[in-house]
């Protein structure tokens, strides 16, 4: 890790850790001023971390997918695209970085202390299709994250009962509920465009699509689920608490696949050069 990376990384950590702070001072104190002033330094906070990853990536002369450090950057930046588009499209849902912004904290202090030596690129992951199919892959990640951290703010916004000023902060549970059926929407999406662009990839390497390895099956596994979570909602019209507590089990997939069986990356390099 270079001097300016290290300078970066540790400024959007701290960044972070500020914008949680503040959030966490409004809900406690009552501020709508801390809260407003949250979102604006979590927004710099994914400045600072872009930079990060950009400069790495300039200093490394290869895309940020090498070694686990570097995954840990990709998987909490696109948390954070998934929090500000959302912030974004429903202004009232920025409060959610409240919740955002310490998972990945969290996530970035667990990478930390990863392996984090800029390794050459390996063979295998020399092609164009490398930036789709990653690309696709976390982005499917981050909106499923934020889908299921609307769905435990739902889950406490209960109708007829007092919600307390943090949670009367967030939008109604009608629009929580379409927000969150919206990421899921576009991260099945991702998902399933990640699996179509790495069955390509696969077959540009081994002459073949589809390998049943683990990666490749938690991968299929995860994208089945989340249909199935689609088809629950958009077909036989679940909805409320019952859907809601579905998303954060549906997460559960997700984080196998994304950092437990496809996680490691010298795991995944490992299958692709014995292959």
């Amino acid at each position: 890790m270079s001097r300016l990376e290290g300078i970066l990384l540790w400024a959007s950590l701290f960044s972070y850790f500020f914008a949680f702070l503040l959030y966490l001072i409004g809900a406690v104190f009552k501020k709508d001023g801390a809260t407003k002033w949250g979102w604006r330094i979590f927004l710099l906070s994914f400045v600072l971390q872009t930079f990060t990853i950009l400069w790495r990536w300039y200093i490394s002369g290869r895309i940020p997918v090498m070694v686990s450090y570097e995954h840990y950057q990709l998987g909490t930046w696109f948390i954070a695209v998934a929090t500000i588009i959302s912030g974004m499209l429903y202004g009232p849902s920025r409060i959610i970085a409240a919740f955002t912004a310490p998972a990945i904290l969290i996530m970035l202090g667990i990478g930390i202390g990863t392996p984090s030596e800029m390794i050459p690129l390996s063979p295998p992951y020399k092609s164009n299709w490398l930036f789709i199919h990653i690309g696709f892959a976390w982005f499917a990640w981050g909106c499923f994250f934020v889908a299921a951290a609307l769905a435990v703010v739902y889950i406490f916004k209960r109708p007829g009962k007092e919600e307390g000023w943090f949670l009367s902060k967030f939008p109604s549970r009608g629009v929580i509920d379409e927000l969150m059926v919206k990421l899921i929407i576009f991260g099945f999406i991702c998902q399933g465009l990640m699996i179509i662009a790495g069955a390509i990839w696969a077959h540009q390497l081994w002459g073949r699509y589809w390998g049943w390895d683990p990666i490749e099956t938690w991968s299929l596994i995860c994208w089945l689920v989340y249909g199935v979570v689609l088809h629950l909602r958009l077909m036989m019209g679940w909805k409320g608490t019952k859907m809601a507590i579905l998303v954060i089990l549906a997460l559960t997939t997700a984080i196998v696949y994304f950092w437990g069986i496809g996680f490691g990356p010298q795991s995944h390099t490992k299958l692709m050069m014995m292959k």
